[in-house]
């Protein structure tokens, strides 16, 4: 299924599997100076443009981060997980753009990262917090738009592991 979740939240995933081991490939995806490269606009969805640590933190369960967007938005991001080399979840309230704001008010990403076929195999989930049941409807089409921006920065991720 594309969207999931209840009529206050929607999720939807993405997936890709690299040929390589499975710390290296956590390493390459979650370093934050590669984000420019790999997260890029596609349709209404924008790109990433920088991130910055708050107060020189590193990357680590409870740091937060500035998310720089190339629409101009700012995500202020909280490290939920971070688990070198399984998993790196984050969320975020607020900040979305209009008209992205009328229907969404927070959202949480999640990359797993798991051995498979010889390599590993990167999930990207990411749950929308609505800022109404009644957006649900509003939201399906659009986040099926957005399973594909995920497949984007997957894709671009595995081509930057495999360069």
């Amino acid at each position: 299924m594309v969207a999931s979740g209840s009529m206050a939240s929607i999720s939807t995933s993405a997936s890709v599997l690299v040929p390589r081991p499975r710390e290296e490939v956590f390493a390459t995806a979650t370093d934050s100076t590669n984000a420019p490269r790999t997260i890029r606009a596609r349709g209404p969805f924008a790109g990433i443009t920088s991130v910055e640590l708050h107060e020189g933190h590193t990357l680590a369960t409870g740091a937060k981060r500035r998310i720089h967007m190339t629409d101009g938005s700012v995500l202020e991001e909280v490290i939920l997980d971070y688990d070198p080399p399984r998993r790196h979840r984050y969320g975020w309230s607020g900040g979305a753009k209009f008209p992205f704001s009328l229907l969404v008010r927070s959202g949480t990403g999640n990359w797993e990262f798991t051995e498979a076929e010889g390599g590993t195999r990167i999930v990207w989930s990411y749950t929308f917090g609505l800022t109404s049941p009644l957006a649900y409807p509003f939201a399906l089409p659009i986040v099926w738009l957005f399973k594909a921006w995920l497949q984007q920065g997957l894709d671009a991720v595995r081509e930057e592991i495999l360069a």
